[in-house]
């Protein structure tokens, strides 16, 4: 019983962001890329991030198309064919390795959740009600890489 209890309360944690099952990964990007608010371009860019500058990859989403970076001061999303990560001592794009091999976690994107816990007090962050409209705020869906499922078909 005392075992089924700390499974709740760790899986609780878990589902709250405090407790991950893969830690974030070093990488670095691949290209001058756009670091964005959300896994889309429709989503604002908060800058550009240089091409070889080292920043930590948090998690991917499920098909690997976007992935959630620390860069600097900031927390946002990159687009994975621009990052980069070493491993077994080679240096590969993220697709190609996929993000198990590289340790990553797979993450989801609640847009109002991540907005309240990274932009509050940004100035972007009072536009925020634009995206509840655009794209159902709460369970938005990034559009699928191309070719992901096509590949597997």
């Amino acid at each position: 019983m005392r075992v089924l209890r700390l499974a709740g309360w760790v899986a609780g944690l878990a589902m709250a962001g405090m407790v991950s099952a893969a830690e974030a990964a070093p990488g670095f990007s691949t290209a001058n890329v756009n670091i964005r608010t959300g896994p889309d371009t429709e989503f604002p860019s908060l800058g550009v991030i240089p091409e070889g500058s080292p920043l930590e990859i948090e998690g991917c989403l499920e098909d690997e198309s976007w992935c959630d970076v620390i860069w600097q001061d900031y927390r946002g999303w990159v687009y994975s064919e621009y990052l980069g990560s070493e491993v077994q001592g080679r240096t590969a794009v993220l697709p190609d390795w996929g993000v198990a091999a590289i340790g990553v976690p797979v993450v989801a994107f609640a847009a109002s959740q991540y907005w309240n816990q990274y932009y509050v007090g940004r100035p972007y962050y009072v536009n925020q009600p634009w995206y509840a409209d655009r794209y159902r705020w709460e369970g938005y869906a990034p559009r699928p890489r191309p070719g992901w499922y096509a590949a597997v078909c």
